[in-house]
């Protein structure tokens, strides 16, 4: 799993584009504060299985009892877009994770068979 982070420039100028290879039911922050989600690129095309990716709108996050703050579900051998041209406002720090797993339940949430690359465009 390869992350990063790169500014923009241009009229987006406080924008950042953040890249994670390897997506997978591991909580990752993205963010530590404040944030704006103008879009995310989800890849499940590696997995024949439905995928979701879990946003949480927190600094620490309890799998299973943490509710997820927006959810994104890639079918089988898909690639989402998805884009926020007003943003999806997160008033403290952004997590993530990638699993097969629907519901919310207690217990570590099950992996995809492959990570997941995901984008997001945010400021």
């Amino acid at each position: 799993m390869a992350i990063g982070t790169t500014s923009l420039r241009g009229p987006f100028t406080s924008g950042k584009v953040y890249n994670d290879t390897g997506a997978t039911n591991n909580v990752v922050a993205a963010a530590s504060g404040a944030t704006t989600i103008y879009h995310v690129e989800f890849d499940n095309t590696a997995n024949s299985a439905v995928t979701y990716l879990k946003f949480y709108e927190s600094g620490s996050v309890t799998l299973g009892t943490t509710q997820p703050s927006f959810i994104v579900k890639a079918a089988a051998s898909t690639k989402e877009y998805m884009s926020f041209p007003t943003g999806l406002s997160h008033a403290s720090a952004l997590q993530y994770i990638a699993t097969t797993t629907a519901s919310n339940a207690s217990g570590s949430p099950a992996a995809p068979s492959n990570a997941c690359p995901l984008t997001i465009l945010y400021s």
